[in-house]
């Protein structure tokens, strides 16, 4: 058998350098995990909860807006939003059954803005007058068919298409899981 020789110890050169490479990366301190998942989500675009999560039994699929599209869904006021730095939004119409009455339908619009003061400024423009602040929700505010919230740089808008004392509830559900959803 032959003998090692000194060239043969500089192949193990490069591997060594590997391994000293990667234990000084190990030590390192990376990213929080949540916190880049946190800001994935929130460059990823506005978005609704399930069904299940807000408490009703359907949810339409969103439609997404873009400022080039938001006329489409908004005409008349879409240059109020435009204005105030609108960038995209989702809308979807949720379903909440009952046994004594008909379903009571709200309909879920996420607006997001790119400054976050223009999503406090247009809910400042479209809280209805009578509205209220709502109990264990900053800055959300509703009266009996409409629910104004923002966080951060969105803006939610729940609208009851329907009456009776269920609206509120329903609202008040679909604002509730909205916020827990939001980073």
């Amino acid at each position: 058998m032959k003998r090692p020789r000194a060239w043969h110890a500089l192949l193990l050169l490069p591997l060594a350098g590997v391994a000293v490479w990667l234990v000084e990366r190990g030590r390192t301190v990376r990213d929080d995990p949540t916190a880049v998942l946190a800001a994935l989500r929130a460059a990823s675009g506005p978005a609704l909860p399930e069904a299940g999560a807000a408490g009703a039994t359907a949810r339409s699929e969103p439609s997404t807006y873009t400022r080039d599209t938001l006329y489409e869904y908004i005409d008349g006021a879409a240059e109020a939003y435009l204005a105030r730095g609108f960038d995209r939004c989702v809308v979807a119409t949720y379903t909440f059954a009952s046994e004594t009455t008909e379903a009571l339908d709200v309909t879920a619009e996420v607006y997001r803005f790119a400054p976050p003061g223009g999503a406090r400024e247009q809910m400042e423009a479209e809280r209805p007058s009578k509205a209220a602040p709502v109990p264990g929700m900053p800055d959300a505010f509703a009266d009996a068919t409409t629910l104004v919230s923002t966080r951060g740089g969105d803006y939610l808008k729940l609208t009851a298409l329907g009456a009776g004392d269920a609206p509120p509830k329903a609202l008040a559900s679909v604002a509730s899981a909205w916020l827990k959803g939001r980073p």
